[in-house]
């Protein structure tokens, strides 16, 4: 969720603040236009801004409700479809495709009108939710999420769009963050939702039913409402010209090469050995393919998927690298916070999201406060640097705990966590936005969204390593006789069933400190954002009256 610092949000095709000033890596030929559509936006009155806002908040709600909503349903489709093998196939499938179409989208928001593009996101979103509601089979079911996945992908970022071409743009920055607050409740939400869902005579398949009349809103909005801005030039050429000008060799080598790394990622060390040959294929495909998309990239020049110019460009380099490393240390709390409630406390799944509430209310609280912050200063890079500092301290805090920490400490520890993460998610973006010429700001952003999200499955894969390799040298030391595997293969709830009372404690002690060492895996990550910071540098974002006076002044 991005805002630029004069209180636009200039995404796609929205529009493009100005930087007061411009290194040489970001000074090119692409188009500087200043365009956006405000004089119309401006002048809207406030209910017709509110419910806008609410339609494309309800777009965005449907793809982050349906990332925590299914958590609690796996136990009831599993027990439905007899597929338990198939769980992990359940989230994959749906952030294998919502990954690797990232750098698509931002193509296709880049070339087509931004309000078709998001009503076919819109409706390929629907079009999964209706497949696995109604699926017949577990593999009907992972089809499905794999084409919700695909559109969400188109959704996540095209929410941004929208808010642009349609609202004010003097107090985007609080309906942005306004929008980062929902995906702090639908995270809050989604779990709770699901589980009443599942536990009533509706079944789990209306965990994505539900999505249906969501879509409403979003969908009216879309057509009758919201402005498209003026078209780019590209947007302006023939369909079937823009069509056949798509990468779709660069998409070839991308999708299957990103889909071979997470599978990769998400199988190895779990379902089958790191040293395993399907492993290692994926591993192999995925660096052949990859290594080709870059080549490919720099070979089709302009017409690429990620223009090599862009690429090269320091904003939007280390830009990417500060998404990468603060959301991959997001994710790894989110992963094993609610583990260590289960796991040390005793602490049933809806007791765990009531304690992990501290790390969600901070973030909701910073994410809005950010756009504010953003908007007075000027700046987004102390806040950049505000996430760095706080989401290292409060991981490092995290990884102190003990069996006996009590309140006292968990919440403390989670809201500085949750500070440093809402504070700064937005701005990696942010800096893309106010940086690239208008025609490249799709692109730009899409690079950021791209490694948002290809940051926190490798992470998870990184942390879960190092908490079984904690686990098992902890129970081989500590407690021999016992089988380190059959501790790491069992739920974290069962572990009071898996050796006498009197090794219990113990047990209890060494499962701490392997879930409290991911954290530590989340602080490095957190602190190695800081690089991302530097490269990024410093520059203030001038208003667009601001901007304006200059450019008379200079005439």
């Amino acid at each position: 969720m991005t805002t630029d610092e004069s209180g636009s949000l200039d995404t796609r095709s929205g529009g493009k603040s100005h930087a007061s000033e411009k290194t040489d890596d970001d000074q090119h030929d692409a188009p500087q236009s200043t365009t956006r559509p405000t004089a119309t936006a401006d002048d809207l009155p406030g209910w017709k801004v509110f419910v806008i806002w609410l339609a494309v908040a309800l777009g965005v709600l449907c793809t982050f409700l349906d990332e925590g909503i299914i958590a609690t349903a796996i136990p009831r489709i599993t027990d439905d479809f007899g597929s338990l093998a198939d769980v992990g196939w359940y989230g994959s499938a749906y952030q294998m495709t919502l990954c690797a179409f990232q750098l698509v989208f931002g193509r296709l928001y880049n070339q087509f009108d931004i309000k078709i593009v998001f009503l076919v996101s819109l409706a390929v979103f629907e079009i999964g939710s209706l497949v696995c509601a109604t699926s017949p089979s577990s593999a009907a079911f992972i089809a499905g999420r794999a084409v919700s996945g695909l559109g969400a992908s188109g959704l996540q970022s095209g929410c941004l769009v929208l808010i642009s071409a349609a609202l004010p743009a003097k107090k985007l920055p609080t309906y942005v963050g306004a929008i980062g607050m929902v995906y702090g409740v639908a995270a809050v939400l989604g779990p709770v939702i699901g589980g009443v869902i599942t536990n009533s005579y509706l079944t789990w398949r209306w965990c994505f039913y539900i999505n249906l009349p969501i879509a409403a809103p979003p969908a009216v909005a879309t057509l009758f409402l919201i402005q498209s801005p003026p078209p780019t030039e590209e947007q302006r050429r023939p369909w079937l010209r823009k069509i056949r000008g798509l990468d779709y060799l660069g998409m070839a080598l991308l999708l299957p090469g990103i889909t071979s790394l997470l599978l990769a990622l998400q199988f190895g060390g779990a379902l089958f050995a790191w040293n395993d040959k399907r492993t290692v294929a994926c591993f192999v495909v995925a660096g052949v393919l990859v290594a080709g998309f870059v080549v490919e990239q720099w070979w089709m020049g302009e017409d690429a998927l990620v223009p090599p110019r862009l690429a090269k460009m320091r904003v939007v380099m280390f830009g990417a690298l500060f998404g990468f490393c603060l959301d991959s240390a997001f994710f790894t709390l989110v992963y094993y916070v609610p583990l260590w409630f289960q796991a040390i406390q005793g602490a049933t799944p809806e007791q765990s999201g009531v304690r992990y509430l501290a790390l969600c209310l901070a973030f909701i609280f910073a994410i809005f406060l950010s756009g504010w912050g953003v908007t007075k200063t000027g700046y987004y890079q102390p806040f950049m640097l505000a996430g760095t500092v706080l989401l290292s301290v409060g991981s490092g805090l995290l990884s102190t705990l003990q069996v006996t920490s009590g309140a006292d400490r968990w919440i403390p520890f989670q809201v500085v966590a949750g500070l440093g993460i809402g504070v700064s998610t937005q701005q990696a973006a942010v800096a893309v936005q106010s940086s690239l010429g208008e025609a490249d700001v799709a692109i730009g952003v899409a690079v950021v969204l791209f490694f948002q999200c290809l940051g926190p499955t490798t992470a998870i894969t990184i942390a879960q390593a190092v908490f079984a390799s904690e686990l098992t040298s902890g129970v081989a030391s500590g407690l021999p006789g016992v089988d380190a595997r059959v501790i790491g293969n069992s739920g974290a709830t069962q572990l009071k069933h898996l050796v006498p009372p009197e090794q219990f404690g113990a047990l209890l002690q060494i499962y701490n400190h392997s879930i409290t060492r991911t954290y530590l895996v989340a602080a490095a990550l957190a602190a190695a954002s800081i690089i991302g910071v530097v490269g990024v540098g410093m520059k203030k974002i001038q208003s667009e009256e601001d901007a304006e006076k200059a450019d008379a002044e200079s005439q």
